[in-house]
């Protein structure tokens, strides 16, 4: 009998030992700033979501509208965005969306303090990020929706990071910047004030993973390893603020006080599972195809494949029975 149990022990440490020795899969996800925007996934690297699922993940600063064609080059594995995912997805680049992680937008209008109201910017230049951007985006919406037309009533400039364009506000060569956190309250320390928010002019979610369709089809299961993951980290962020905020200002590098005010800006923005609802994905494709001048009729399964979301949360709903 104990001879018996030992080899049982013995060939049960075995199976453990290979099934924990299976090799990390290694995996570039490119985000374009210390945004919070980023945080679930930050938070599933951080807190090792993914190496639990065999991930070895790094994160890499890079411009989204150039990690669209990371993608495609092998250079990345994956993209957290939403506007420069689904703008190539409609000009028929083979990128899907498999998860939100940001359902809601945080942007932002601010201005100098003369400014009052978002038809007083008329004749005026506000500050973007660049063009293509979710910042772009919102800046047409706001100045459309107030009876400006974007590139005539007012001119709209592109001028890089959060930094970029409060510097560009204090030297005077704008009158006004499209943000999301800190910068309001950076800017209310030097007197500006925000005059819009996006989402009273859009129900436009704002990030989400992104692979492309070759990824999807030769490497499902890692892909839905990184959903899971990122559920994971998504589920954290809503039941841990305290710890998701010292996560934050760590790589964000600012001050936990700043990192709080962030934090909870952008804390009812998260997707709490990852879901794409139809009336999200059709809002965001129904901008895309109208800022392309596209005619066709584009299904939604063009941009976004919702199957293997689907599958993780089958999979996770059946581990809690």
């Amino acid at each position: 009998m104990k001879k018996v149990f030992t080899t049982s022990t013995a060939l049960a440490l075995v199976l453990a030992i290979f099934a924990g020795a299976r090799a990390e899969d290694k995996v570039r996800i490119g985000i374009s700033s210390s945004s919070p925007g980023f945080l679930p996934t930050v938070v599933a690297e951080k807190k090792g979501f993914f190496t639990r699922h065999g991930i070895a993940s790094e994160h890499i600063r890079i411009s989204l509208a150039v990690a669209m064609n990371a993608l495609g080059t092998g250079d990345l594995d994956y993209a957290v965005t939403m506007a420069q995912g689904i703008a190539a997805a409609v000009q028929g680049v083979p990128v899907k969306l498999v998860m939100m992680t940001q359902d809601k937008l945080v942007f932002f209008l601010m201005t100098r303090p003369n400014i009052q109201k978002v038809a007083d910017l008329k004749g005026k230049v506000i500050c973007i990020s660049y063009f293509g951007s979710t910042t772009h985006l919102v800046a047409d919406v706001i100045a459309k929706q107030n009876g400006l037309t974007p590139g005539q009533d007012l001119k709209i400039l592109p001028c890089g990071d959060d930094m970029g364009r409060l510097t560009s506000l204090e030297q005077g060569r704008v009158e006004g910047v499209i943000a999301g956190p800190p910068l309001n309250m950076l800017g209310a320390k030097k007197g500006y004030h925000v005059i819009a928010w996006a989402k009273d002019y859009t129900s436009l979610p704002q990030n989400a993973v992104i692979v492309t369709d070759k990824k999807i089809q030769q490497s499902r299961d890692q892909v839905k390893r990184v959903i899971r993951g990122t559920i994971e980290a998504l589920r954290f962020i809503q039941e841990n603020k305290s710890e998701s905020t010292e996560i934050l200002a760590n790589y964000s590098r600012n001050d936990k006080s700043l990192a709080a005010g962030m934090f909870e800006s952008y804390f009812p923005a998260y997707s709490p599972n990852g879901a794409m609802t139809d009336a999200a994905l059709t809002a965001a494709l129904d901008d895309a195809v109208t800022r392309a001048k596209i005619e066709k009729k584009i299904p939604l399964t063009q941009i976004a494949d919702r199957s293997l979301l689907a599958e993780v949360q089958k999979e996770m709903a059946a581990e809690k029975k």
